[in-house]
């Protein structure tokens, strides 16, 4: 058996060299390190209506960003339990960020044609696999199909799955077997994003559970904890959970700004949990300006 093979400063030599899955918030973005790290699992964690689903659009855009403008350069695959995904919204996206990496390009006195030959609107679509999944056994067959690509040397470098808990949730009725479908599902995703370096996302809904907390002087009182809708099983599988909401406390009915939003990350490798805020704008995800 052939062990030891790396020492501590092998992982954190190739964790240097990974590029990070850039969000376009960001405060987010540092926050995480350098975006959102490749070979582990992200879970986007949050209710209805909180940018669950503009943040896998957005990411599997800005996966397609070229290396030469630090970006990853590859293609993404979308898995689709809830037909959240929408072509339309992806090629506003797409252009706002070609618009982008072609000021970028500028910037750094590159030629935005050449630079960004293979990114275009027009390619933007093309390079997300997409497939609708209804149940367990279909996202099974398209991880299998997943691996094969990736060991054919297809340069797939983002996983979706959106939304996990809404398949389980709808195909399942007994716990134990829930747990266990999470557990073999997020094992082949976890082996896939460590052996290729694939960055994956999957998404949840949340739940409200009552728990028994000591308010002083021995009284103990309900406290509603707003939690991860598939339970406690999901963050041993998952490297990192971040919490997507609405930030109720500047909002403004009359305003013409568009809402703002919160990031928090609940379990990270690089800092404590912390709180950012982002906007969803007519071109994508956005970080906050603070000044504003």
């Amino acid at each position: 058996m052939r062990m030891f093979k790396k020492s501590a400063l092998d992982w954190w030599r190739e964790e240097e060299a990974r590029t990070g899955l850039v969000t376009f918030c960001k405060d987010l973005d540092l926050a995480l390190g350098s975006g959102i790290p490749e070979g582990m699992i992200t879970e986007l964690c949050g209710p209805p209506g909180s940018g669950k689903t503009q943040f896998c659009l957005q990411l599997a855009v800005n996966v397609q960003i070229p290396q030469k403008l630090g970006g990853l350069q590859g293609r993404a695959v979308y898995l689709d339990t809830n037909y959240g995904f929408s072509p339309q919204r992806v090629q506003e996206m797409a252009q706002a960020c070609h618009n982008h990496c072609a000021n970028i390009a500028l910037l750094h006195k590159l030629n935005p044609e050449e630079t960004l030959a293979g990114f275009s609107e027009a390619t933007a679509l093309d390079n997300i696999l997409y497939s609708h999944v209804t149940n367990c056994t279909q996202i099974l067959e398209a991880i299998a199909v997943l691996q094969n690509r990736l060991y054919d040397g297809e340069k797939i470098k983002l996983i979706i799955l959106d939304s996990l808990s809404f398949l389980i949730r709808n195909t399942i009725t007994r716990s134990m077997k829930r747990v266990k479908r999470v557990h073999e599902i997020l094992t082949l995703l976890h082996k896939l994003a460590h052996r290729f370096g694939c960055v994956v996302i999957v998404t949840n809904d949340v739940t409200t559970r009552i728990s028994d907390v000591d308010g002083g002087g021995g009284e103990r009182s309900d406290v509603p904890q707003i939690v991860s809708a598939l339970g406690g099983s999901l963050t041993h599988k998952v490297n990192q959970r971040i919490f997507l909401g609405r930030d109720e406390s500047h909002f403004d009915a009359q305003s013409q700004a568009p809402p703002s939003y919160v990031a928090s990350i609940e379990k990270g490798h690089f800092l404590p949990s912390v709180t950012v805020a982002f906007r969803i704008e007519p071109a994508g995800i956005r970080g906050v300006n603070r000044e504003g």
